[in-house]
């Protein structure tokens, strides 16, 4: 095998390392809200704005699944996780531009549309765009309808949550976080709920491979300057 051939299959070898999958729920926070209630993600983490690869917007809230806006009535509750007992919304305001600084690669999420106080129509946002950003340069963006079934919209709860592929994501370069718009069908109608964000690490060689590959570059490079000679 010449230098060539040996500094290909150097380069194979780094290319072949897999990327790692994770989902980011939101019932292993350090310090969740009660089931009833809801916190910013940043008291939820307890140490800052960083879980599991994703620095979260401070205008991000973790909400219980028996959280309601109305607990007098009491109303419905705000909305349904994906899964377990927690899951994320875009601030009690219903904040615009939600963001998500990482480099990893999203790959979908959960979304679901949420209900205010128990009446036909007090719903929240009824669509949302995701924005997939380098260094604040929007790279590409998904816009995606949160489906109202009829049970939902006439009973006045909750929708259960649909995903949201964003798998497209993975063909771009340098991205460096997201951010997570919406749109209101009414005044004050903001706010929506999502769950179990799925993320694609970047390749990273491990330790051994590095070695290996190292090694491989090293005689080829010693072959090169023999064949010089």
């Amino acid at each position: 095998m010449n230098s060539k051939h040996l500094l290909a299959a150097a380069a194979l070898a780094v290319s072949l390392s897999p990327a790692k999958a994770i989902t980011v729920t939101f019932d292993d926070l350090p310090n969740p809200p009660a089931l009833t209630g809801a916190v910013d993600i940043q008291e939820a983490i307890g140490t800052g704005s960083l879980f599991d690869g994703v620095m979260w917007g401070s205008n991000v809230e973790v909400v219980g699944r028996l959280s309601r806006v109305d607990p007098g009535t009491p109303g419905p509750v705000f909305g349904l996780p994906h899964s377990g007992d927690y899951f994320i919304t875009n601030g009690g305001n219903g904040a615009q531009g939600v963001s998500l600084t990482t480099t990893q690669v999203l790959t979908g999420a959960w979304f679901g549309e949420v209900q205010y106080y128990g009446f036909v129509g007090s719903v929240g946002a009824d669509q949302i765009t995701i924005n997939a950003l380098h260094n604040g340069t929007t790279l590409a963006s998904i816009t995606y309808d949160l489906p109202r079934t009829a049970a939902g919209y006439d009973v006045a709860q909750p929708e259960p949550m649909t995903f949201v592929d964003t798998s497209s994501f993975e063909s771009l370069s340098g991205i460096t976080g997201y951010t997570i718009d919406h749109h209101a069908p009414a005044q004050f109608a903001d706010n929506w709920a999502a769950d179990d964000f799925e993320f694609v690490s970047a390749a990273v060689p491990e330790p051994a491979a590095m070695g290996w590959v190292t090694g491989v570059l090293t005689l080829g490079f010693v072959i090169g300057r023999r064949c010089r000679r």
